[in-house]
């Protein structure tokens, strides 16, 4: 028998960073999967989106892609907990030995999968400077939820230094999506996207920190638009289901 957790673990894993995966999933799983996310979700998706240009069908697809529709999953990140630590200890100003303008530049071929690239593009020189204060204060259990992913689409918890709310708001679904359209819109105004259309670079973002970030699971960006359509076909059955 197929249970949830044996679904969960045929997709990419949890927060930007995982092995790859079959590339070719069973369809049934997928539209188990796809319907459990609408019916957990949709409502909280539905608000988020109403006053932004994502598609509910996008952040459907994303929470398919990153947490299989659970909402209290979580994965520490220990690497990025040693960086914190050596932030708050004043021995480390950005994040591992990531060129972060590398990150930026405008390249012609793909860029290398690596776990850090996403943090790094947060964890500057900047970012330690900023919020270097705040850091140094927080006790050890605060830094490891500033290095674990939270909820439905695994939203590390250092995105919350310097931001209204707390960590744990992130298991609050109606708050994690609007984190979420806050995520995204950054992404699309420092990369110039569309996001009512450019939607294979909005997920290649999400898991990679750049629109041409090769992902940790090859058909990353291929699940997750077969899953914004089946989300969009669910929506359009069940009209009164927000």
């Amino acid at each position: 028998m197929e249970t949830e957790a044996n679904i969960v673990n045929a997709q990419v894993r949890p927060g930007m960073g995982s092995p790859s995966r079959p590339a070719v999933p069973n369809l049934s799983a997928e539209r188990r999967l796809v319907q459990r996310v609408f019916e957990r979700c949709n409502a909280a998706i539905a608000e988020a989106c109403g006053q932004s240009l994502v598609p509910e069908e996008f952040l459907g697809a994303l929470v398919a892609n990153e947490s299989g529709g659970i909402a209290d999953a979580t994965r520490f990140e220990p690497a990025v907990y040693r960086h914190l630590v050596a932030v708050a200890q004043g021995q480390s100003p950005c994040y591992g030995s990531i060129d972060v303008a590398e990150l930026e530049r405008e390249v012609s071929q793909l860029l290398p999968a690596d776990a850090a690239a996403p943090h790094a593009r947060y964890m500057t020189q900047g970012f330690t400077e900023i919020h270097s204060r705040q850091i140094r204060k927080s006790p050890d259990d605060a830094l490891r939820e500033l290095a674990t992913s939270w909820g439905y689409t695994q939203i590390m918890g250092y995105h919350m230094v310097g931001r209204p709310g707390g960590v744990r708001q992130l298991l609050d679904p109606h708050f994690h999506f609007r984190m979420a359209i806050w995520l995204l819109a950054e992404f699309a105004v420092d990369f110039r996207l569309d996001l009512a259309n450019d939607f294979a670079e909005m997920f290649c973002c999400w898991n990679t920190g750049h629109p041409r970030g090769r992902t940790f699971d090859p058909a990353y960006v291929e699940k997750g638009l077969a899953r914004m359509e089946s989300y969009r076909r669910l929506r359009q059955t069940q009209p009164d289901a927000r």
